[in-house]
């Protein structure tokens, strides 16, 4: 319970001094500059292409349009799923759009926001303040909880700035549902950004300069992203040799391989967060959860060995 208490009182203190301080200003502006500035193109986009499917089909049949069977029916061969259509179909494209900012987004924000929340106490001389009434893995599970705290806060003004946006811009929202999906994606979408504050925080904790962390964060967040990618390419490079050399039992045994490989890095689960299936979505948020925890892990498995 002591180490629970001291955790706790570290990461309010965190979250009580980062909202204090230019860098939550800065970050937080960051949140509401990608949230409009993609909101308001998303937006200009959608209205264009209603108003063409309205003049086409008239106002009725575009509305009608997303229950139609014919685009679950294009949706399902687009996803290879018939459940994971309806899905998508039942959710408002303002929230399927701002997931996909929190994942196109967030390992950089990430990366640049907060890999300095541990190194700069350190470099600073500020940590041994901290280590004398705590000790270490209180404190780093503390900055862990209090930037992850940060974060959601952030995660939270994008989708509202985002919400806020599309109820000026959208010709078609419903408000209400929008809201919604919006706040649901986002604590979806804070698991996949907690991946990558592992990430950061694992930089933070090896070096003892803020230029050096932001360096290794960015560098081990890029090869997640490539490796992400090979892992990708390797399992349609092996669906489209189906019917070609391999058996279907290989061709399980091939994406096996790459499927598991690909678990091992965020992009790996991202698709999982907008599954309709409960077990299925859990799944892919324990293993962000676990990713980022894993990268905090080998960060403090070097911190705990050194002198800060």
């Amino acid at each position: 319970m002591s180490r629970l208490r001291n955790v706790g009182l570290v990461a309010g203190f965190d979250l009580y001094e980062s909202l204090r301080s230019l860098k939550a200003l800065a970050l937080i502006l960051i949140y509401v500059l990608i949230a409009f500035g993609a909101t308001a193109l998303f937006s200009q986009a959608v209205n264009g292409l209603f108003e063409e499917v309205t003049e086409k089909l008239g106002p009725q049949a575009a509305d009608k349009l997303l229950e139609s069977d014919e685009m679950l029916e294009l949706v399902t061969k687009l996803t290879g799923n018939e459940a994971d259509a309806r899905e998508l179909l039942r959710i408002p494209f303002i929230a399927l759009f701002y997931q996909g900012v929190i994942v196109t987004f967030m390992p950089l924000i990430m990366v640049l926001t907060s890999s300095d929340a541990i190194s700069g106490q350190i470099a600073s001389g500020a940590a041994r303040f901290s280590l004398f009434r705590t000790d270490r893995a209180s404190w780093a599970l503390g900055k862990l909880v209090g930037q992850a705290a940060l974060m959601m806060v952030g995660i939270l003004v994008g989708a509202l700035v985002c919400w806020g946006t599309g109820m000026a811009l959208l010709d078609r929202i419903d408000a209400a549902n929008a809201l919604y999906w919006l706040l649901r994606m986002s604590f979806r979408g804070a698991f996949y950004g907690f991946a990558y504050l592992g990430i950061a925080l694992c930089a933070s904790q090896l070096v003892r300069t803020n230029f050096a962390a932001r360096g290794i964060a960015l560098a081990i967040a890029m090869g997640c992203f490539v490796a992400g990618r090979i892992f990708t390419s390797m399992r349609v490079r092996a669906l489209m040799d189906q019917g070609k050399d391999l058996t279907p039992e290989e061709l399980d045994n091939y994406l096996g391989v790459w499927g598991v490989l690909g678990k091992l890095v965020p992009s790996g689960h991202a698709g999982a967060l907008i599954k309709p299936d409960v077990a299925e979505r859990a799944g892919g948020m324990l293993g962000l959860l676990l990713i980022g925890l894993a990268f905090f892990g080998l960060g403090f498995w070097r911190l705990y060995r050194r002198d800060a």
